[in-house]
């Protein structure tokens, strides 16, 4: 009787750790998910003309399909594994953090508008657009698309530096991701500098 009491402390004590260990990682689950949204990041005005700009876009639902891509971070994020998803997102977060609250400088988007491949990462275009690699899934695609899919399939495998930013961004497709952004984030700077 003594050794069943003994197990049935330790059954109940294992099963006590699993649900507070799975509510942790429930409670961290809803946060990596709500701190990747728009409407997060939006709450730094920093961000207004970005996530202004995303909801003009194909992306942010300006589409015939009404689709809209769910975060920020399902672009602006590693998406090779988790353990990359969540470390480039503690230091891109942490580095935000510290130029909001004037640590270090925050950075000058509209110098760095050209520099985007550095910033989307292939794998997170990747992750919804599979028909790039998998051409046996892609529909309604035309030929030269296609051969434009897989010559940067090749070139990629080829260790070559491409990324789907080549041809997919806001100067080719004026409504891909952030339309007008570049213009808003001048016109901001001159009045900025106006006001000093």
């Amino acid at each position: 009787m003594y050794k069943g009491n003994i197990m049935n402390k330790k059954l109940l004590a294992w099963a006590g750790g699993a649900v507070v260990g799975l509510g942790i990682a429930y409670i961290a689950a809803v946060a990596v998910d709500l701190t990747g949204r728009d409407t997060f990041c939006v709450s730094c005005h920093e961000m207004e003309p970005m996530v202004e700009a995303f909801h003009k876009s194909v992306h942010g639902g300006n589409n015939p399909h009404g689709f809209k891509a769910a975060h920020c971070t399902d672009c602006h994020l590693d998406h090779s594994s988790l353990a990359s998803y969540l470390v480039s997102k503690g230091i891109s977060g942490g580095r935000d953090f510290l130029a909001k609250i004037g640590v270090i400088h925050m950075v000058d988007f509209e110098e760095n508008y050209h520099e985007m491949k550095h910033y989307t990462y292939d794998n997170g275009c990747l992750h919804c657009h599979e028909m790039v690699t998998e051409p046996e899934k892609a529909f309604g695609m035309s030929e030269s698309a296609r051969f434009a899919h897989e010559t940067y399939v090749k070139d990629k495998e080829a260790g070559k530096d491409v990324s789907c930013l080549n041809c997919h961004n806001d100067t080719i497709m004026p409504n891909f991701a952030h339309p007008g952004l570049l213009d808003t984030l001048r016109n901001q700077k001159e009045t900025h500098e106006e006001e000093k």
